[in-house]
């Protein structure tokens, strides 16, 4: 759990505001404020507006969320910290529920056009992978490309290149989605194939940028159709599992 004070380091909270903006995106600003509030947010973040402001159930502390991204303050905002309520009774992250719904309305905005999509022919569900053309176990996940749609799954692929916008494995990401036929050359790609040089108008850097408000760490990277966040490889029979949940 991190907490800031008034004094503490207004490059390092502006820092983050600059990453929770790309998660605000597109999504509609709700918030019950207070004064207080209202005073201390435009002056940690200036031009950023929250979604919602809520008080908890914790007696005079206020949940504000940009997107996925969840602050609490105190009473007269002196007191900022980031981490998770939980509901030791019912045993529920509370914390990470909002975050879930907030990741949920984000990847349902997105436009699936701009995805690579391995649908399902008896589909129950889609499931969005941010894939690394050059990451292993992103290889792994595709050659059982047909056991997650053997249960029902469709598979939605956006960009993260985990090296970075202009790496090598961006511009392999580019020359997949620039291809004439992406779903074949993605696979060209993982198979260690070279995919033609090729530039058009294409979303890698907006992907990745999504990937990082979203808070992906590492590739490959899940997210179920409510938001829930199921970080690395799970095999088709344990994913279709949890979807059943």
């Amino acid at each position: 759990m991190t907490f800031f004070n008034k004094n503490s380091n207004k490059k390092v909270i502006l820092g983050m505001a600059a990453m929770i903006a790309i998660s605000v995106l597109s999504m509609g600003a709700a918030a019950k404020s207070t004064p207080e509030l209202d005073a201390a947010l435009d002056q940690l973040m200036p031009g950023t507006k929250p979604n919602s402001i809520e008080e908890t159930q914790l007696p005079g502390i206020y949940e504000v969320s940009y997107g996925s991204t969840i602050f609490y303050f105190n009473k007269d905002a002196s007191l900022m910290f980031r981490g998770d309520i939980i509901d030791v009774e019912k045993r529920v992250n509370l914390t990470e529920k909002k975050r879930g719904e907030a990741r949920g309305k984000l990847l349902k905005s997105m436009d699936e056009s701009q995805m690579i999509v391995y649908p399902a022919k008896n589909e129950k569900s889609k499931v969005t992978v941010f894939t690394d053309i050059d990451c292993p176990y992103c290889v792994k996940l595709h050659r059982e490309m047909d056991d997650y749609n053997a249960e029902g799954i469709t598979i939605r692929y956006m960009a993260y290149p985990r090296a970075g916008i202009g790496s090598p494995s961006y511009q392999k990401a580019v020359n997949v989605w620039c291809s004439d036929d992406p779903a074949q050359a993605m696979g060209d790609a993982k198979e260690g194939q070279a995919v033609a040089d090729k530039t058009c108008d294409n979303p890698v850097a907006q992907q990745f940028q999504l990937g990082q408000a979203l808070g992906v760490q590492g590739t490959p990277a899940m997210f179920l159709e409510d938001g829930t966040s199921l970080p690395g490889y799970v095999p088709a029979k344990r994913l279709s599992a949890e979807l059943n949940k």
